[in-house]
């Protein structure tokens, strides 16, 4: 017999609660993506969202708490993407590389989350706040890697060089997301595109060849 677990009904408070913690960090988005990090003060952020600061520290302490959480969310966010490219993909092959036109894509339409995740645009970083997190985007891009290595029948010699792998390739489509951000890539986001892309196909490229990772 199955068990039929019920879904809590949330109070109207409790709703409004939820409704507001995700306000402020929109708010604090919205302040980013017009101002700069360097821009963003819990002052302006209980300002745009027509609240006092003493509200606002009831969900946040201070600036380092709203990144810390907008870090999470980020990490959360590209997990999902993530996680449904490879869903869909027919082969392990095509789902590295759509894996990686989804993590371009998250940079660029996401800009300010991808900023707060990396510390870039002047975001300092808290790194023990968003640990589980990131962890979390490792071991799914460790599954993807691990799947095509067994699928091209390429060694995985340990954990340890899996985990390099993924580095390896995160540093890849980090480098030529975050150009492509700070407009250094001549042609723009849809060259750094094709540039990830061909750069994930001639390491992939790289392994076949040496046969282990």
């Amino acid at each position: 017999m199955l068990e039929i677990i019920e879904t809590p009904i949330l109070t109207r408070r409790e709703r409004e609660k939820i409704q507001l913690r995700q306000a402020i960090l929109d708010a604090t988005q919205a302040i980013a993506a017009k101002e700069g990090w360097q821009a963003v003060t819990t002052r302006k952020v209980a300002e745009k969202i027509e609240y006092s600061l003493p509200t606002l520290y009831e969900y946040f302490e201070n600036k380092a708490a709203l990144l810390a959480e907008l870090n999470r969310e980020g990490y959360r966010q590209l997990l999902a993407v993530l996680q449904q490219a490879r869903k869909n993909a027919p082969t392990p092959t095509r789902a590295v590389l759509d894996g990686a036109q989804a993590y371009c894509n998250f940079a660029w339409q996401h800009r300010e989350l991808y900023e707060v995740m990396h510390g870039l645009s002047g975001v300092v970083l808290e790194t023990n706040s968003y640990h589980t997190e990131a962890q979390a985007l490792t071991n799914e891009a460790q599954t993807a890697l691990e799947d095509w290595a067994c699928a091209e029948g390429i060694q995985v010699q340990n954990a340890s060089a899996l985990n390099d792998a993924v580095q390896i390739l995160r540093a890849l489509l980090h480098g030529l997301a975050s150009l492509a951000l700070a407009k250094q890539i001549i042609g723009g986001k849809k060259v750094a595109a094709a540039l990830a892309l061909r750069a994930i196909e001639d390491q992939l490229e790289a392994w076949r060849t040496k046969k282990s990772l």
